[in-house]
């Protein structure tokens, strides 16, 4: 059954390539990189995205590094939405030089020795009067193993978020979420996303686009605290191009 995933994923991907309809791209350029409540590289991080739309599908590749190459990361994803659901899989792999798992063998879909993770990850837009959005999202299948690496822990993430100001073109937007594990045996506590269950991310986003001589320039600043963990931090960004 695995093995027939693992060739449906780039299928499908290859599928909404050859019909698209859309190609989009963006890169942009961060002093760290943050993912619900961990901050996953710092210095200086550029990430790029590039998929292909065809009606209510879309697929594409995502990528992301830093410029003194501790960072590498490479993803693969699949997503549908309509007005208000979202769902998308994510085939995440990274691969930077130091990490403690497997980061040589990109092709490698073995459940107890593969360096990657599928996230399958869904959004809930309420209403244009109500704009929350709700999400639930869990990792599937990959390095979220238990210490025995018999089981997966099957670790997710649910979040609420909502835009708490937005005027003209300044948007700040609040998120609250708490990460848990599905499956945790022996004993253990901690998930993919913290060394317990928890409220493992409250998170302030500030997006706003700045006006250069008629062109736009889209910056971010996102402050982020994890009380699980207990540590904090502040992302600044600026998208370089997007289209």
């Amino acid at each position: 059954m695995l093995k027939f995933i693992v060739l449906l994923f780039p299928s499908i991907i290859g599928s909404v390539f050859l019909n698209a309809q859309e190609i989009h791209s963006a890169l942009q350029l961060r002093n760290s990189h943050l993912w619900r409540g961990i901050e996953v590289s710092a210095g200086l991080v550029y990430t790029g995205d590039v998929h292909l739309d065809y009606k209510n599908f879309y697929g594409g590749f995502w990528a992301g590094g830093n410029v003194n190459g501790s960072y590498k990361e490479f993803n693969n994803y699949i997503g549908y939405r309509n007005k208000h659901l979202t769902l998308e899989l994510w085939d995440i792999y990274n691969f930077s030089p130091d990490a403690s798992y497997n980061n040589k063998e990109f092709f490698n879909y073995s459940a107890r020795e593969t360096g990657r993770f599928w996230d399958l990850r869904s959004y809930y837009f309420i209403s244009e009067k109500f704009p929350l959005v709700l999400s639930w999202n869990t990792v599937v299948f990959g390095r979220d193993r238990n210490s025995d690496n018999t089981e997966n822990k099957y670790s997710s993430f649910v979040s609420g978020e909502y835009p708490v100001y937005k005027k003209e073109n300044l948007e700040v937007r609040g998120r609250v979420g708490y990460g848990f594990a599905l499956n945790n045996s022996n004993g253990e506590k901690n998930n993919f996303f913290a060394k317990e269950e928890g409220f493992n991310e409250v998170s302030l986003i500030i997006s706003k686009n700045l006006t250069i001589e008629g062109y736009k320039i889209p910056i971010g600043i996102w402050g982020m605290w994890n009380p699980v963990n207990n540590n904090a931090f502040l992302q600044f960004s600026v998208q370089v191009y997007s289209f």
